[in-house]
């Protein structure tokens, strides 16, 4: 069968560039194609968050050549995230099409790409061989700390400093101050998601940490509204934070976790949760409008990842899209199923006791060594997890630092 080529792919494949390895790759992807059998492997080398080097090596067909070709003239010193939203359309049109027998190829080409930059951005490192992470706020605390109900975690690892979530109101400002924490210092806030109870005290930090780069989903924007017992409560984000983030925004100090996105070498947030437990659910009646129609499903629901030097820390907001769910997806972006600890809010209060059943014995999967419940976990869940695992639980209350290595 003979295609008919432009005078583009003719010229990539007769000369293609960028052949080749990576020795010191910072990212690898392997991806193939059942329906053909074409075979493409991706290095990158990354600098200052900039692809240095892309290399690749194929086995295919002179699509399949040509597309790698072009895909890395595409991506060479780009950004990674600018990198991560070139398509298979892109290569294609670069390359002045394709036959439709043979568009494949080129999706095969960004889509090796997109997995050797999420092989950077989750398998990295931490720059320090030691990290501490500290409960700021919490709905229990100890001693003369202040309790609210939300959360809010700080996280020291080496020189960089990260706040996660921010409490619902100013608890976060008079513990970190209790706690001898300087929030002028904080390099980058991540927010779970957009319930009140994580974001509500976004604005007093910012009024202190106004260096800070601020990352979030955008759906973390969106209305929000809870019912129960046919009362209807606003729970999302005020105006007055959402225009702050529109303002933070434009000056390029807003980074949208649309996808797993790293903060520092070694620590990145998830982006959205898949939903693939047949046990878990949102944990609650969430909407996106006041007269409860349409549901909230949270996508804007998020993890905070530390791949430490003796396993895999995972800190969880309130855990919407469930606490397996959560750590599978940990584990894939990671490629380990050992995760070390967890610890935060798993939203199992209004869980049933099949569910918490269920999380309890879904957790052996992962091999977790640490669990640290706090916020809201529910009294019930906390119980028999400390029952299924009397060794592995601590407390995880305003006050609470906890040092890995």
């Amino acid at each position: 069968m003979e295609y008919d080529y432009t005078e583009k792919v003719i010229e990539h494949f007769s000369n293609p560039r960028n052949v080749g390895e990576i020795s010191d790759a910072d990212g690898v992807a392997t991806i193939g194609s059942e329906e053909c059998g074409d075979m493409i492997k991706v290095w990158i080398k990354v600098a200052n968050e900039y692809l240095a080097d892309v290399k690749y090596k194929v086995f295919g067909c002179p699509a399949a050549i040509a597309a790698c070709s072009m895909m890395t003239e595409l991506a060479i010193g780009k950004h990674i995230d600018h990198a991560w939203e070139l398509t298979d359309d892109h290569v294609a049109e670069a390359l002045g099409g394709l036959p439709a027998s043979k568009y494949h190829c080129s999706n095969l080409s960004a889509s090796a790409l997109h997995q050797a930059i999420m092989s950077y951005v989750t398998n990295s490192s931490v720059s320090s061989e030691t990290a501490t992470v500290t409960i700021l706020v919490d709905d229990i605390a100890y001693g003369n700390f202040r309790s609210e109900h939300g959360l809010s975690i700080w996280v020291e690892c080496g020189n960089r400093r990260v706040l996660f979530d921010a409490g619902p109101n100013d608890a976060v400002l008079k513990n970190a101050k209790l706690l001898g924490i300087n929030l002028k210092q904080t390099d980058a806030i991540v927010l779970s998601h957009g319930h009140n109870d994580h974001a509500g005290g976004l604005e007093a930090v910012l009024n202190i940490a106004s260096n800070a780069t601020i990352y979030l989903h955008p759906a973390a924007l969106e209305p929000k509204f809870s019912q129960k017992n046919g009362q209807v409560r606003k729970i999302g984000m005020s105006d007055s934070t959402k225009n702050l983030i529109g303002a933070l925004a434009e000056n390029g100090k807003v980074v949208w976790t649309r996808k797993p996105t790293q903060v520092f070498p070694g620590l990145f947030v998830t982006g959205r949760i898949p939903r693939n437990s047949d046990f878990e659910d949102d944990g609650g009646a969430f909407f996106v409008d006041k007269n409860c129609h349409e549901p909230d499903l949270l996508p804007d629901d998020q993890a905070l990842v530390l791949n430490m030097p003796k396993g895999t820390v995972v800190l969880l907001g309130c855990a919407h899209a469930g606490v397996i769910n959560t750590l599978d997806y940990v584990a894939k972006l990671s490629r380990e199923n050992h995760i070390s600890t967890v610890m935060g809010g798993m939203h199992l209060i209004n869980a049933s006791s099949e569910r918490i059943e269920q999380t309890i014995g879904a957790l052996g999967q992962f091999d977790v060594q640490r669990i640290g419940m706090a916020h809201c976990t529910g009294k019930d869940a906390v119980k028999r997890f400390r029952k299924a695992f009397p060794s592995r639980c601590f407390k995880c209350l305003a006050g609470t630092r906890v040092k890995f290595k």
